[in-house]
């Protein structure tokens, strides 16, 4: 089944909106890395973990649909989306390696 418009834009939105809650748990973390709160920032990097988790579950269906053969039309809000939810999942993995590099450096 290809997925209408309407089911394709809620997905997109819905997508948007993980990844888009994982990027301000992000900033949060960065927030609390400035103050050396190390334990805060890594649980607002978690925070965001969570959420690209949903995030991507959402996008992953779409991809396997397009994968085993199904056409998926081509979305610029869909495209967006993805793009959003991958800068996220950078930000928080060079993320994860700011607080364990602070952390060091702390200690010494």
């Amino acid at each position: 089944m290809i997925p209408e418009n309407d089911e394709l834009n809620t997905l997109s939105m819905n997508i948007l909106v993980h990844a888009g809650n994982a990027r301000e748990f992000f900033v949060r973390a960065l927030s609390e890395l400035e103050k050396k709160k190390f334990d805060e920032a890594k649980e607002k990097i978690q925070k965001a973990k969570e959420e690209v988790v949903i995030a991507h579950g959402l996008q992953t269906e779409t991809l396997q649909k397009e994968a085993s053969g199904e056409q998926v039309r081509y979305s610029t809000l869909f495209c967006h989306a993805q793009d959003t939810l991958m800068t996220a999942q950078s930000e928080i993995l060079i993320g994860e390696h700011l607080v364990k590099l602070f952390e060091s450096l702390t200690e010494k």
